[in-house]
C-alpha cells in the first residue's frame, strides 16, 4: 500500500473528528476576531481590513462545512478548506501584531 493510500484510507476511518475539530476552530477564532477588533472598535476606527479578510475565509470554511455533505469524506476537500482556516489564521495573527505595533 502507498504513502497515499495509507493517507486516504486514515482519513476515510477518522474524517468526522477532523471535520469537527475544524469545526470548532473555526467557531473559535470567529469569536475571537469580533472579541478582539470589533468589540474594541479597532476596525472601524483604524479601517483595518485583515480582520475582514479573516472573517471570510472563516465563513467559507463554514459554508462548505455545511453544503456538500457528499464531498466530507474526500481528503482533498478538507485539505482545501484547511488551507482556508491556516490563511484566516494568518490573517488574525496579523491582525493581533498590528494591533501590538500600534500600542491601540
Amino acid at each position: 500500500m502507498s504513502l497515499r493510500e495509507s493517507f486516504k484510507k486514515s482519513f476515510e476511518n477518522k474524517s468526522i473528528i477532523y471535520w469537527s475539530n475544524l469545526d470548532r476552530t473555526s467557531n473559535l477564532l470567529i469569536i475571537l476576531n469580533f472579541s478582539l477588533f470589533f468589540v474594541s472598535e479597532l476596525v472601524i476606527k483604524q479601517g483595518y481590513y485583515y480582520t475582514y479578510f479573516s472573517l471570510f475565509c472563516l465563513a467559507i470554511v463554514k459554508i462548505g462545512l455545511l453544503l456538500p455533505v457528499g464531498l466530507l469524506g474526500k481528503i482533498w476537500y478538507y485539505i482545501i478548506f484547511l488551507i482556508l482556516e491556516f490563511v484566516a489564521i494568518y490573517f488574525l495573527a496579523s491582525s493581533v501584531w498590528f494591533w501590538v505595533v500600534t500600542n491601540i
